[in-house]
């Protein structure tokens, strides 16, 4: 599917072109985010692969989220006030995770300035965006012992939206390495 999707969007490049912000910015970002990697990286020495502290995280929000609706069931009897409290617990914990997502996709959306390709694959996360959109107002109204669904299904959607940008920025570097391959092999003939 995923195959499917890239070609498609390679196919009909021309009709993603938008407006793009400037490249000055995007390195300036991203000049300040290697920055900072590099500092993270000397203090901790050790770096963990992205999908490892993708899934560490999804399964973190996951239990908690299972913790909270089972604990908010067993105290179903016991008010509306711990009711609410546990409401706000979840939202509090939905929004830590979307806090993780985004900055995951938005380090992936800064290295893709490089290579000029965010406005190729926009419509795409514009389209999963709304669909957040659309979950994180369901979960406002989901029934209780209903929102374990709408997280899941939230963090499905930010676990493809950081899929696609994974694809495309290794097509894009796979790319890079076989014009640098072609054209040494060039020069030494």
């Amino acid at each position: 599917m995923k195959d499917q999707l890239e070609d498609y969007i390679w196919d009909n490049r021309e009709a993603f072109d938008d407006a793009v912000p400037s490249l000055k910015v995007w390195a300036a970002i991203d000049k300040e985010l290697s920055a900072q990697t590099t500092s993270d990286t000397k203090t901790t020495g050790r770096r963990f692969p992205l999908w490892r502290v993708m899934t560490m995280a999804a399964s973190v929000v996951l239990l908690l989220g299972v913790g909270v609706l089972l604990g908010s069931q067993l105290n179903l009897g016991n008010g509306s006030k711990e009711s609410m409290a546990s409401d706000s617990e979840v939202f509090r914990e939905v929004e830590d995770m979307k806090s993780y997502y985004e900055t995951e996709i938005k380090n992936k959306e800064a290295k893709l300035v490089h290579y000029n390709e965010r406005k190729n694959i926009a419509p795409d996360l514009a389209q999963i965006d709304e669909h957040l959109e659309e979950l994180t107002e369901e979960l406002k109204s989901v029934p209780a012992g209903s929102e374990e669904q709408v997280i899941n299904a939230m963090i499905d959607s930010y676990q493809a939206k950081a899929a696609i940008l994974e694809k495309v920025l290794e097509n894009l570097e796979n790319k890079k390495g076989q014009t640098i391959k072609n054209n040494s092999n060039e020069t030494n003939i």
